[in-house]
This record gives structure tokens, sequence and C-alpha cells, in this order.
């Protein structure tokens, strides 16, 4: 069945919880208190005040849907809907004074990505899309670049797992990390990065920039299995095998080159 919603009511109150979100995570960034999760992984104070907010409107405005978090519980319905939410992706970067975090609000529906909405704080942006609607930074529409290949000056994100698979070496450009999912999929979207590779991401880290980059004309794909659709990445988070962001033709030519570290010798 085709879903012709149009979401204008989702988007703006996605809209709106990110503007206040952001503006609380701007006027706190520097005064956070971190605490180590079982992960190793950080979380504040911050982190989870404005998941509490963001789950509470939400909640408020359709209680049937299903809402998730990286910081507390499911809760809600159990029906088609899930809201998926990142209140701050990057806090190891928030942490350490890096400004480069985000706070990320994505719907899923009966298991594909369709409404993100992604606000950068520190850089004062806010990207969204819904799906077949296109996606936006800020009112300007993004619409990726494409190319058979990558130049040597190309910024292409491996993230520090994926890193760790990859062996760098055979990828082409200027190899970068930035420490937050969101930012990597919406820069990717905006042309700033020409590729992100993910491994290890959950749903949250993911479900918002996989509207917002498929929307500028991304796709995704793997080494094994080629493109893979939006639905079938977020399906599969936490991400197990390195996972290709970019624009098609640059994809294929990235699923072409790109390698894996060999396996160990057994001795």
């Amino acid at each position: 069945m085709t879903d012709e919603r149009d979401y204008e009511v989702e988007l703006r109150l996605a809209l709106d919880l990110l503007a206040e979100a952001s503006r609380t995570a701007l006027a706190r960034s520097r005064s956070v208190t971190p605490v180590e999760k079982a992960n190793k992984s950080y979380v504040t104070d911050l982190d989870r005040d404005l998941e509490r907010l963001i789950r509470g409107r939400l909640a408020a405005a359709f209680p049937d849907d299903r809402i998730t978090g990286e910081e507390y519980a499911p809760e809600g319905g159990d029906g088609p809907r899930r809201w998926s939410i990142d209140p701050i992706d990057g806090t190891g970067n928030l942490v350490h004074g890096l400004p480069l975090w985000a706070v990320s609000v994505g719907l899923i529906v009966a298991g594909a990505p369709t409404l993100g909405a992604i606000a950068v704080p520190p850089l004062g942006e806010t990207y969204w899309a819904v799906k077949g609607k296109g996606a936006w930074l800020d009112g300007r529409r993004l619409e990726v670049e494409d190319a058979d290949g990558f130049h040597a000056q190309d910024n292409v994100c491996l993230g520090t797992n994926a890193m760790r698979a990859i062996d760098p070496r055979s990828v082409t450009g200027r190899l970068r990390d930035l420490g937050s999912a969101c930012c990597e999929q919406v820069f990717v979207a905006a042309g700033r990065l020409r590729a992100c590779v993910f491994l290890g991401e959950q749903t949250h880290d993911v479900a918002a920039g996989a509207v917002i980059a498929s929307e500028a004309g991304c796709a995704f794909g793997t080494l094994r299995e080629g493109r893979i659709d939006p639905a079938e990445f977020l399906a599969r988070t936490p991400v197990a095998v390195p996972t290709f962001v970019a624009s098609p033709r640059r994809l294929d030519a990235l699923l072409k080159q790109a390698r894996t570290y060999p396996a160990p010798r057994l001795s």
C-alpha cells in the first residue's frame, strides 16, 4: 500500500523540537557532565534531558506511535510508525569541545525511513527530508553531484569502526572521521563529503540521515551485495558490515575499489 500522507504536521513538530533542543543544547554545551556508559561511550545530562523533551512532545502529539531513542527504553504504541531519536549525536565531540554534533529525529513507517530532521547547532544548520519530497538545508534543496570516481582531494569519511575494517589505502580521497553519523550523512547530501562509510551504528544514529541522504540522491551499498535500499540499511542496524553512502556512480566506483583487510593467517 502506498502511503500518500504529506507528513506536514510531523515535519513541523520535528523542526520545532529541533529548534528548541538546539537553543537548549547551545546554552548548556560548555557545562555538560559526562558519564561513561557500559560500551565506553559518553552520555551527558544534556543527552538525557533533550531525549525526554523530544519523547514527551512526540508522545503527546502521536500517542499511538512507537518512540525509541538512544538513552531510554522503547515506549508508546506498536503500530507501523516508529520515531527514532538521537538527542546528541557526537557526544564525544561535545564533551571535548569539538563543535560538530547534532540532534536527530527520524520517523520510520512500516520499516521504511520516511521523515528525517537533523540540526547541527554549532553550525546553525537544520536539514530535513520527507520521502518523495526532496532534501533541504534551511530551505535550500539538496541534490548531490555525481561522477564516475573520486578526486584525490575529495573528502571521504570512514568512521572509526569502518576504518578498522576497510583498508584506507584502497579508498581514493582525503579520509576523515567526523565522530557524528548524522553530520556525516547530511554532509554527503550537501556535497561537503563525497561519501561516508558506517560500521556498528544503531538505528538512532542513521534513521533521519538515511531519509535526507536518499532524498538528496544518495545510494547505499555493501561490498558483498552491491546496492541496498534505505529500508534494508535500517533493518540491518546495528550496521554489521561496512556500508557505504554516496551518489550512485561514486558508490559504484567505491564498491569496486574498496577492500577489507585480509583475514589473519592461522599459524
